[in-house]
C-alpha cells in the first residue's frame, strides 16, 4: 500500500511539473513573435544585371587608378592596388550598384 501511495505521489508530481513547463513554453512563444503584428517587412533586394554593372563600374573606378573590375553572375571582383584610406569610398560606390557580391582582391598601400 505504501508503495502504491509513493508511486501515486511521484506520478502526480511529475504531471504537475510537465504542466508548469507547458505553460512556460506557451508564454515564451507568444512573447517572442517576430515580426510583430502590424509591422511591415523589408522589400526584397534587387540585384543588378551584369550588363548594367559593366556599364556603370568604369564611371566609378575612373577616380581610382590602378583598380580594375570584372563582373560575372552579378559578382564584382576588384583587383589592383589602392591606398587604404580610399577603400571605404570605393566599396561604398560599388555596393551602391547592388551587385550580388563584391570580391575585394585589392592590394592596399
Amino acid at each position: 500500500m505504501k508503495q502504491f501511495i509513493m508511486s501515486l505521489a511521484l506520478a502526480s508530481a511529475m504531471l504537475g511539473g510537465l504542466a508548469s513547463c507547458k505553460d512556460k513554453k506557451a508564454k515564451t512563444e507568444t512573447e517572442t513573435t517576430y515580426p510583430a503584428p502590424g509591422t511591415t517587412t523589408n522589400a526584397p533586394v534587387v540585384i543588378s544585371a551584369d550588363d548594367s554593372l559593366r556599364q556603370k563600374l568604369p564611371e566609378i573606378t575612373k577616380d581610382f587608378p590602378g583598380v580594375t573590375t570584372t563582373v560575372n553572375d552579378g559578382e564584382v571582383t576588384l583587383t589592383g592596388t589602392l591606398e587604404r584610406d580610399r577603400l571605404p569610398m570605393l566599396m561604398q560606390s560599388v555596393h551602391a550598384l547592388n551587385p550580388r557580391k563584391v570580391n575585394n582582391q585589392l592590394t592596399l598601400k
